[in-house]
């Protein structure tokens, strides 16, 4: 169990690290977004930055999806888990876990196959910068990766019968990480 603890907080730091980088991406996006209205103003055109807007803004969208799972701030069903107890409550909250690793493992295999074939074709971005494709969809195959990773580390805190973050009303307490 002491191991289990000790990869508990090494892996909810690794979250906590990749919604700081998520954090920072919408940083970036918000650059971008003042960039893009200074330099209309301005009568400059600077090609891309619309689509690296939008490149950072799915970055930190998937980025930020696992420390939301850990942190409690997900869409669950906390009202069905309320009316319920017991066995029950136990069969539905490991329902849940199960179909959402499940989802999570299906969406990043989908999406790492699909970084992977826009590196080997070279595929490029329509706008004026011609971006290749994988490196912006990296960031999405990380997170979701990351995600899938957060929900097989949650369904294994689960079974093993500890107190899980993701099932429970509260969430990552302050100071735990």
């Amino acid at each position: 169990m002491r191991i289990l603890a000790a990869v508990d907080r090494l892996l909810d730091r690794f979250y906590l690290w990749c919604g700081y980088a998520a954090a920072a991406l919408l940083l970036a996006l918000a650059l971008l977004i003042i960039a893009s209205i200074v330099s209309r103003l301005l009568g400059a055109y600077v090609p891309g930055l619309t689509e690296y807007a939008g490149y950072a803004m799915g970055g930190a969208s998937f980025l930020a999806l696992a420390h939301t799972l850990r942190a409690g701030g997900h869409i669950r069903v906390g009202i069905l888990l309320n009316a319920v107890h017991g066995k029950v409550r136990r069969g539905v909250q490991l329902w849940c876990l199960g179909m959402g690793t499940v989802l999570a493992v299906y969406l990043a295999w989908f999406l790492v196959r699909m970084t992977h074939v826009s590196w080997l074709l070279g595929d490029r971005s329509e706008g004026d910068d011609a971006l290749l494709l994988w490196i912006p969809q990296t960031l999405l195959s990380f997170g979701a990766v990351v995600l899938a990773i957060c929900f097989v580390h949650s369904l294994i805190v689960f079974l093993a019968g500890r107190d899980d973050p993701t099932v429970s009303a509260g969430g990552i307490a302050e100071g735990e990480v």
